[in-house]
């Protein structure tokens, strides 16, 4: 909408048109010929101006599609350059076994739904497996062990769950720990050639393999 009403008004500036008789097609020198070299160069001068708006509007909704459903930093780079602060030194959320998750998509939150996790702390990698309401997945990714973020990659095995949603695709998640509500929080990012979006997104863990029944 935002877009629509910047082009009727650029449009009209360039054109000496209101909004009005630029929807009708009608401008305010309709019936007047220009001839002399002035005021041709004058509106040459502005249908490039007009033309190069025009060019650059559509860059930039196609800039905004392209990115849809894509994070602005990589996994790695998300690590990386993480600064949160943990205050609690001494706690140490990164705890293989049972974790569970949800996400928010179509206005409503999905979960929780059970996951295993398996953290390596020399290597700073996590793998791990589950099943939501879309079917079976497989997990791998990274973390920081002093800043306390999260870059994952979720794989579904397409065939299980449900099939109008699992196309096989992969969805990328980035969630940093909040020490408050002692959970990973953050967003997750999908982009098919079906469906592009992003929201929000929560880890917590459950149980270690020690626990587990």
């Amino acid at each position: 909408m935002f877009l629509h009403i910047f082009i009727l008004f650029y449009a009209s500036f360039f054109h000496n048109l209101d909004p009005y008789h630029l929807i009708v097609g009608r401008s305010y020198s309709e019936g007047q010929n220009c001839t002399n070299a002035t005021c041709v160069n004058q509106n040459t001068t502005k249908t490039w101006i007009t033309t190069a708006g025009v060019y650059f509007i559509i860059s930039v909704i196609c800039c905004l599609k392209w990115w849809s459903g894509r994070p602005l930093r990589s996994n790695v780079s998300y690590v990386a350059l993480s600064s949160n602060e943990i205050h609690e030194q001494e706690f140490y959320p990164f705890e293989s076994g049972v974790w569970s998750s949800q996400y928010y998509q179509y206005d409503a939150w999905h979960g929780p739904h059970r996951l295993s996790l398996s953290f390596d702390s020399e290597t700073l990698k996590v793998t791990g497996n589950g099943l939501d309401d879309i079917g079976d997945y497989e997990v791998e990714g990274i973390y920081s062990a002093t800043t306390h973020p999260m870059g994952l990659t979720k794989k579904y095995r397409k065939g299980t769950g449900d099939p109008s949603q699992n196309l096989g695709h992969s969805v990328t998640i980035q969630v940093t720990w909040n020490t408050n509500q002692r959970h990973f929080e953050g967003k997750w990012f999908v982009k098919t050639n079906k469906y592009s979006g992003e929201n929000k997104f929560q880890l917590k863990f459950e149980k270690s393999y020690e626990a587990k029944e």
